[in-house]
């Protein structure tokens, strides 16, 4: 469960895989949380959530499916009642309240998108926040500022959560050490790859690894 603008990498085997993506408008999501009163001031986002395991917001996300491969069968008000009810499923569930004025989300900004593109392609290199504005053609200032507006995190700070979540799926594979991992996330040491990971994922890799072995010996 991602808030909007989250940076994420998915990867996946060989083994056949089944899932339903569900994308929620920022702007919808505030518009139900004011409706129901469950926000009267500032905005509301979802929470950042790995590994949600929730009966009743799957079985939403199924009907909705549903109806949805049915042509809308049974009309407008009934999938609108189960956009309402999933949304709100939500808001009550994982959700939070923020002060301030609604942050800027990532838009169709060409240099940003493309910035970013490059830092997913390139995460093994040592990429420096210089470097990206030169390929952006915009001032060092100005890049920083305008990458911060679309996505409401520095280069910097942006570069480093996608290098955790690369490190995460690279964990995952189970087929390299730690040190291999680091190197291949574009870290220049273990050491700062252990800081960064515990600072984001909350955990140190080697916790993290251990975890996804247990998860890996159960479901087999």
């Amino acid at each position: 469960m991602l808030p909007a603008g989250e940076p994420v990498l998915c990867s996946w085997g060989k083994a056949s895989l089944y899932f339903l993506q569900i994308e929620i408008p920022p702007s919808y999501l505030e518009h139900i949380a004011r409706e129901s009163g469950l926000l009267k001031e500032g905005f509301v986002q979802l929470q950042l959530k790995y590994y949600v395991k929730d009966p009743k917001l799957l079985q939403l996300g199924l009907w909705l499916l549903e109806e949805l491969q049915n042509g809308g069968r049974q009309g407008k008000i009934y999938s609108d009642s189960l956009s309402n009810m999933l949304t709100l499923h939500l808001l009550n569930h994982y959700s939070q309240v923020c002060t301030g004025s609604t942050p800027s989300r990532m838009t169709a900004n060409q240099e940003i998108y493309q910035s970013i593109e490059y830092m997913k392609e390139n995460l093994e290199a040592e990429l420096s926040i210089q470097e990206l504005a030169d390929r952006a053609a915009l001032s060092l200032s100005h890049y920083i500022r305008l990458f911060k507006q679309q996505t409401g995190h520095t280069p910097h700070h942006y570069l480093i959560r996608l290098r955790i979540e690369y490190s995460k799926l690279l964990i995952s594979k189970g087929e390299y050490g730690l040190k291999e991992i680091a190197d291949r996330a574009g870290f220049s040491d273990q050491g700062h790859f252990t800081r960064m990971f515990k600072r984001i994922a909350g955990t140190t890799p080697k916790q993290y690894m251990n975890e996804v072995s247990a998860n890996r010996i159960i479901l087999k």
